[in-house]
């Protein structure tokens, strides 16, 4: 649970996601984004670092949330979405 009052809105931060290197997780870690963020740009905001091994990929994107709704609709649809393993 979002304790609000320790969060100032709206709120700039670098949304950090996790997945497999071989999944389509920056296609989707977008739509997300795109769908909830109006003024989301995957080429101005968002930038990907592969893994040592080579085996992952971590996203940072930076975000702008307006509120708590759209903060926590962000995380819990980043969290179902099957090619992500983290979010931070």
């Amino acid at each position: 649970m979002i304790r609000e009052e320790l969060w100032d809105f709206p709120h700039s931060m670098q949304l950090k996601v996790m997945g497999a290197a071989d999944a389509p997780l920056e296609e989707a870690v977008v739509e997300i984004l795109e769908t909830h963020l109006e003024d989301f740009d995957r080429h101005a905001h968002l930038s990907s670092k592969p893994s040592t091994k080579g085996n992952f990929v971590s996203l940072t994107a930076s975000v702008v949330l307006r509120d708590r709704d759209q903060l926590e609709t962000v995380y819990r649809e980043l969290n179902a979405c099957p090619h992500v393993k983290i979010t931070l």
